[in-house]
């Protein structure tokens, strides 16, 4: 749902929601005036959890993190298969 700013007199401004089908000309703000939808700029920079990612993605991407080791893990060695047969198999 897109967010939207509206001027009250009395408080200033104010961010509400609405879908952009039900949105008003003018509200009532907290303190029980009304007050009117004003214009502002989109907000691109609200994408959520995947406009998070992109950015840390591409900072990481200009500055990657430079590590001294390998970092330790519990990490398992590769299943091997008990059964004769797979021994035949080519090996890539």
């Amino acid at each position: 749902m897109p967010v939207y700013q509206f001027l009250c007199a009395d408080c200033g401004r104010f961010e509400a929601r609405f879908s952009m089908a039900e949105v008003p000309d003018s509200t009532t703000c907290r303190c029980g005036a009304s007050a009117r939808r004003g214009v502002s700029s989109p907000a691109f920079g609200r994408g959520g959890r995947a406009m998070a990612l992109m950015d840390a993605t591409k900072s990481t991407a200009e500055r990657p993190a430079v590590v001294d080791r390998v970092p330790a893990g519990n990490r398992r060695g590769t299943p091997t298969s008990t059964n004769p047969l797979h021994a035949k198999l080519p090996r890539p």
